[in-house]
């Protein structure tokens, strides 16, 4: 089996000689066909979750690449052999997902829209459930209960951002997405009611008044912000920590994790991607065998949601 391996801190190479890994008792095999690049792979690739990984007893050669899509291999309760799947690995345990094959729990997965290509199935799992917990898990109050919220969400054309501002539009909020030069017409179309460029926009700048302030960038901090917020409004940075305020107590601040796949949240937007209300944002597809250049397009500032890997 072939997958990229970390030989030492910050770097990775594509070995050959790996080995298969075997299903479990509620896991399928999956012949993975695409999978994202995101900066989770560089941060792990730099040793920044060696201690998780020791404390959960992480031993698999593969330590980067989180969500996929690819093709069931072995029989489980749930899908059958052939079944075209896609998902989201848990963040530390398990196998990750820049390898040829992988097992998971089924409960990870779900069956990919028929409309969708591989490359599109994979752009989607980990933008999606991450939205979907900050509005529907960590809102003031359900989206369900209360829609019209006012949200602004920083780095809304990367990654993760192109869902967060598609579903929040969906659900029926107001979205002010704050982002880079020249896509203020793109994030539009995605449902974005104002655009900011963050080097012409302060945060002092802004309106406020925003029941969620969801940080993509990774870059703010609470006290950055708390002047932004609405009297019961929430901070949510997307990876929280002690600096800037994430895993505190405090009522302004919803704490983010996102630990595995949920297939019942994947088929919950199925209808919205099969409407083609809920579109997948693909910046760029390589094959592995040119993850270099996939690894190097990743750390440039600019992209358009996500950067896929091909087998």
């Amino acid at each position: 089996m072939k997958g990229l391996v970390v030989k030492e801190k910050s770097v990775i190479l594509l070995k050959d000689n790996l080995e298969k890994p075997v299903p479990a008792k509620g896991e399928v095999l999956i012949k993975v066909h695409s999978a994202s690049l995101n900066s989770y792979d560089l941060e792990s690739a730099a040793g920044s979750y060696d201690s998780y990984f020791q404390e959960y007893g992480f031993d698999h050669p593969v330590q980067t690449g989180l969500e996929f899509s690819g093709v069931v291999e072995s029989r489980g309760e749930k899908f059958d052999i052939g079944t075209r799947v896609y998902g989201y690995v848990h963040l530390i345990t398990g196998c990750k997902t820049h390898a040829e094959y992988i097992v998971l729990p089924e409960s990870y997965i779900a069956e990919i829209p028929p409309s969708l290509s591989f490359e599109e199935a994979a752009s989607f799992p980990l933008g999606v459930l991450t939205s979907l917990s900050i509005l529907e898990d960590l809102a003031p109050q359900k989206s369900n209960v209360k829609s019209n919220m006012n949200i602004l969400i920083v780095g809304a054309a990367g990654g993760v951002g192109v869902y967060a501002t598609q579903l929040a539009k969906l659900k029926g909020h107001q979205v002010t997405a704050l982002a880079g030069k020249d896509h203020t017409d793109f994030l539009k179309q995605l449902g974005a009611d104002k655009v900011y460029d963050y080097r012409d926009t302060n945060l002092a700048d802004l309106p406020g008044n925003y029941d969620l302030l969801v940080d993509f960038s990774t870059k703010l901090k609470l006290d950055d912000c708390r002047h932004l917020l609405s009297a019961k409004g929430k901070f949510i940075p997307a990876l929280p920590d002690d600096v800037n305020g994430g895993t505190s107590e405090d009522p302004q601040v919803g704490y983010l994790m996102v630990m595995h796949g949920d297939t019942a949240r994947l088929k919950a937007i199925e209808p919205l991607i099969e409407g083609k209300s809920l579109l997948p944002i693909v910046e760029e597809v390589y094959g592995f065998d040119r993850y270099q250049a996939g690894l190097a397009h990743l750390k440039k500032s600019g992209k358009r949601g996500r950067i896929i890997l091909n087998w």
